[in-house]
């Protein structure tokens, strides 16, 4: 797990004893995807493969498929990655990350596909529209790639609020996510806690997957 560090306030208790989770806002508009864009991808894609064709012992220097929180724990994360919308995606350019290593586990979980075929494959997944100076794979609802195809970093990456409470989840009154930027602000409804004997599963806001489908994202 990757978290920059703790700023104040990020995570705090309402007088309830309910546990605020301060998170970034992204507001950044739509725009399409050039041509340029996606021949910047392929060329990376191209210079991973090579680098991941000479690297000592790729099967065990791939990175791994990180899994996401569960319980009230991945609750929090998803509920908090749909309020953001993605401030954490705007380094990703047209790399997205992406380097041998995750080539590497792309190929040994799909051994039947060269490197042209896995260069399509990332292709793809690139939207019509994604999200301006943001990442290529940014559109408009979450991430394009399926988890496996993303890199590590993207797979274990939690902003530094929502990195502690992964760390430390715990709220026995209950969790409130709150994302905010520039005066903006988009709030959850109370998130249910574990210990409360309801499902944590169902937020009183509802929160899609964090890591949807390689065609169809959602927040």
């Amino acid at each position: 797990m990757r978290a920059v560090a703790i700023e104040a306030n990020e995570t705090d208790n309402e007088p309830d004893g309910t546990r605020i989770v301060s998170v970034p806002l992204s507001d950044r508009p739509l725009a399409p995807v050039t041509r340029a864009r996606i021949r910047n991808l392929r060329m990376h894609l191209v210079e991973s493969l090579r680098a991941m064709r000479v690297m000592k012992h790729p099967e065990r220097n791939a990175s791994p498929v990180r899994a996401e929180p569960d319980g009230v724990a991945g609750l929090v994360a998803r509920t908090a990655c749909s309020l953001c919308r993605g401030s954490c995606c705007k380094g990703g350019g047209e790399h997205a990350y992406l380097d041998e290593r995750t080539m590497a586990r792309v190929r040994q979980l799909r051994p039947e596909l060269e490197a042209g075929a896995i260069i399509g494959l990332y292709v793809a997944c690139v939207p019509r529209v994604a999200h301006r100076d943001s990442c290529l794979f940014h559109g408009a609802e979450g991430c394009t790639l399926d988890r496996t195809l993303r890199s590590d970093i993207c797979n274990s990456y939690f902003c530094s609020g929502l990195g502690r409470f992964v760390t430390y989840p715990e709220a026995p009154a209950g969790v409130v996510v709150i994302a905010r930027a520039d005066g903006k602000v988009r709030r959850s409804g109370k998130l249910a806690a574990a210990s409360e004997g309801r499902d944590p599963t169902s937020p009183s806001l509802p929160s899609p997957s964090l890591h949807p489908s390689p065609r169809r994202s959602a927040w």
